[in-house]
């Protein structure tokens, strides 16, 4: 009676172990993109101010500066996000 029920029961554990040894894993990429905040893709206003005096260039001169270093940081921390979520690519200038 034993070797009845062995017999059966190394049947099914075989037919389990070829089905498991035939599976082939199955690999899915996924695209992930970060997230940028609106803050550092939004577009900046010029600054407005009417030039009436050598004074007043400079000061819209000081203003454009402001905004080129304002943009110039947005636009290194868009990088470092692009960087540090995608998967750390090298940094481009």
């Amino acid at each position: 009676m034993r070797i009845l029920v062995i017999g059966p029961a190394s049947l099914c554990l075989a037919l389990l172990l070829a089905g498991c040894a035939t599976s082939v894993p199955r690999v899915e990429t996924v695209m992930m993109a970060p997230t940028l905040p609106k803050h550092l893709t939004r577009p900046l206003p010029a600054p407005s101010i009417e030039a009436s005096s050598n004074r007043d260039l400079l000061d819209l001169l000081a203003r454009y500066e402001s905004l080129r270093r304002r943009a110039n940081a947005d636009r290194a921390a868009v990088v470092e996000i692009m960087a540090n979520d995608v998967g750390g690519g090298d940094k481009r200038e």
